[in-house]
């Protein structure tokens, strides 16, 4: 009975420091998906500055959790974007209409050719 216990504390603990993870938020409540590298370790400093420079309005003792979080999440948010980071450089560099942006984002509108969208 003890040892079930332990394995479902290490269940719940893990399902906890995964649903906060800041690397797998950061790529899927992206609400542009503009995707950047490092965007777990991005996240966490920006919340991390907005409770610093008084941005957050909430007590003192929840920021105080919220940074914890934080600061115990970094390392692994780090080691977590590193993995996924040739991921990361494969959708930056390969967007879904690769042509289309390629060509629109090289040739200036006013010089594009008349009749062919390009």
């Amino acid at each position: 009975m003890k040892n079930d216990f332990g394995k479902w504390g290490i269940v719940v603990l893990l399902g906890i420091l995964i649903s906060g993870c800041s690397s797998i938020r950061a790529r899927t409540e992206t609400a542009d998906n503009r995707w950047t590298v490092y965007p777990g370790v991005q996240q966490d400093v920006k919340e991390m500055g907005e409770i610093f420079s008084g941005e957050r309005q909430e007590s003192a003792w929840i920021n105080g959790l919220v940074t914890s979080m934080l600061v115990i999440d970094l390392p692994f948010s780090a080691v977590f974007d590193t993995v996924v980071a040739p991921y990361d450089l494969y959708r930056i560099y390969t967007p879904k209409n690769s042509g289309e942006n390629r060509i629109s984002s090289t040739v200036p509108s006013d010089q594009k050719v008349q009749g062919t969208g390009k």
